[in-house]
């Protein structure tokens, strides 16, 4: 039995410098922005990683010693959970963002209906738009929200407290304290959309040219789930049609200023964009962190 200081613990990002001194009470501490295969992979007996690290059977095949995997993470879509439950490697999911993330969503919307980003843009090309650059009111609009779980519900209380009409498009609940619709009346009804469900088989392309053809003109389409929930090219047509606008925190490709079609997403006046990062904060991060040594611990425990 591995004593709790004779682990060695691979961290896949930046969760900063005190974390991983206290991490080191466990034992040796490996850190890398990704998967480092200079790094003694097969000595690796926890591993800590968000959404950018593939957890594969490939992967899982060269770690032969590890044990536990935690994410700091909502998605699971990057881990190979049944490889896990095969090797009797322990799973730890730690989702501490969900009011990070929901304040971004509503940031893109506010943004969105002031014409914040572009009255930003064109003052610094010397731009006196003042005449051209009006707004909406978010009161009284819909929001529609896809995937109501502990981000979605988050959303729906910041709307709420907004004045808009919070919609949900959700078959796994059946909740009174918000509007559960069909996607179809959603679709149609809402002035903005926000996807906050998990990629899947059945969510991949949820999001395709049938379903932005039913949406108001003018909706506003925002995605800080996973790429591939909005399909990118339909997408792409509808903004350039002026069919819609959107904001965008994630991609299909993890190059997307490579990707033809992502890359003429980012460069559209009709579309914010981010590097996946609207709901990182510095509070999120160290609630990740606390949330990540309370699942060694928890593992260190079962252990014994």
């Amino acid at each position: 039995m591995i004593r709790m200081s004779d682990h060695t613990i691979l961290v896949c990002d930046n969760f900063g410098q005190e974390f991983l001194d206290r991490l080191s009470k466990f034992g040796k501490v490996l850190q890398s922005s990704d998967i480092d295969y200079s790094l003694p992979l097969d000595k690796v007996t926890i591993l800590v990683v968000r959404s950018k690290t593939k957890v594969n059977r490939e992967l899982v095949e060269v770690m032969k010693s590890l044990e536990c995997v935690i994410t700091a993470t909502h998605g699971v879509d990057h881990i190979d959970l049944n490889c896990l439950a095969e090797k009797r490697i322990s799973f730890y999911n730690v989702p501490a963002q969900s009011y990070d993330v929901a304040q971004g969503v509503i940031a893109y919307i506010l943004a969105y209906c002031t014409n914040l980003v572009e009255g930003d843009r064109s003052m610094k090309r010397g731009e006196w738009k003042k005449g051209s650059l009006v707004g909406c009111r978010v009161t009284g609009k819909t929001l529609g929200i896809i995937g109501c779980g502990k981000i979605g519900r988050e959303v729906a209380r910041l709307g709420s407290a907004l004045g808009v009409k919070v919609v949900v498009s959700d078959p796994c609940i059946q909740d009174e304290d918000v509007s559960v619709v069909s996607l179809d009346e959603l679709l149609r009804t809402s002035d903005f959309i926000t996807v906050n469900c998990p990629l899947t088989n059945g969510t991949r392309d949820m999001i395709g040219k049938e379903e932005i053809a039913k949406m108001k003109d003018g909706a506003f389409i925002v995605n800080t789930a996973r790429g591939g929930i909005v399909n990118e090219k339909a997408l792409l047509e509808a903004v350039e049609a002026e069919k819609v606008g959107a904001a965008l925190d994630v991609f299909v490709s993890k190059t997307p200023f490579e990707d033809e079609v992502a890359n003429r997403l980012i460069q559209s006046e009709r579309v914010i964009a981010t590097p996946h990062s609207i709901g990182q904060s510095h509070d999120a991060i160290e609630e990740k962190g606390e949330g990540v040594i309370k699942a060694i611990e928890d593992h260190i425990k079962r252990q014994k």
